[in-house]
């Protein structure tokens, strides 16, 4: 008589395209059901079709504005109701590009609402159900903007700290119960996430200080870190991780200096 597998369940958001579809296809391949949130329903529903027609796994599709707080009720409503969560993905998330003061404030706590609240409130349903399996994780989707407070993108870097500094300060509270919490600092990756401010991601040519990595290349690194150590921050990338290693130890002043060159810079 064979032993029968407890199926596992990954809550993916943003799971549209880009870094989140990379999660969902990975996850699949080992082995769990999905609920993939997302906007745009032909392209997430498509990607949850190509993923049940290749591997022996179930997913579910929740159309959902995050910052929409009837939406989002609705999503903690399913999420309750499917059952335990063993891995959170919190990776949904926009961005916008200009000098604080000229931007639209709905916009910005639109971001505020998405990166941190939405975060904040998936984390603490599916907690309980983890502590009490002592067993489970959450992937929090950063950026390596967590340590470059950046002009023209005051909120988006302010958030990514706020989701680095979260990840650490709530791994310590959980990781005796059996939790993982992990937190992703991806740097330039060939994503959807300039759609928001105009520049395709995957146009832009790599150059001797910039290299583009893939979305599959960043969630092979996280899954792989989350599986083999316990550390909190992953930066996937060489170059990447250098970068961060520098910029922890960076002088303010040195910081503020290079920013305006770096601005320039960017795409």
């Amino acid at each position: 008589m064979h032993a029968s597998h407890e199926r596992k369940m990954a809550l993916i958001t943003g799971a549209t395209s880009g870094i989140g579809a990379a999660y969902a296809q990975a996850l699949a391949e080992q082995g769990y059901d999905l609920i993939m949130t997302g906007r745009r329903r032909e392209v997430i529903e498509d990607v949850a079709r190509r993923i049940e027609n290749k591997y022996p796994v179930r997913t579910s599709v929740a159309i959902v504005e995050l910052s929409d707080t009837t939406d989002f009720d609705r999503l903690l409503e399913l999420v309750r109701k499917i059952g335990p969560i063993d891995l959170l993905v919190n990776n949904a998330g926009f961005t916008t590009k200009g000098y604080y003061y000229q931007q639209d404030i709905i916009e910005q706590e639109r971001m505020v609402l998405v990166h941190v609240v939405a975060m904040m409130k998936l984390t603490h349903t599916v907690l309980p159900g983890m502590i009490a399996k002592r067993s489970g994780a959450i992937i929090n989707v950063a950026s390596i903007q967590a340590i470059t407070p950046m002009s023209q993108s005051a909120t988006y870097c302010s958030i990514k700290a706020f989701m680095r500094n979260f990840s650490i300060s709530l791994h310590s509270e959980v990781k005796v119960h059996g939790v993982k919490v992990q937190c992703v600092l991806p740097g330039f990756t060939r994503t959807d996430l300039g759609r928001g401010i105009g520049v395709d991601f995957n146009e832009i040519k790599d150059s001797l200080a910039i290299h583009w990595m893939s979305p599959e290349e960043v969630v092979r690194v996280s899954l792989r870190d989350l599986h083999k150590s316990n550390k909190v921050i992953c930066v996937p990338g060489a170059r990447n991780k250098a970068l961060y290693m520098m910029l922890r130890v960076l002088p303010e002043r040195l910081w503020s200096i290079l920013d305006s060159s770096i601005v320039q810079r960017m795409p």
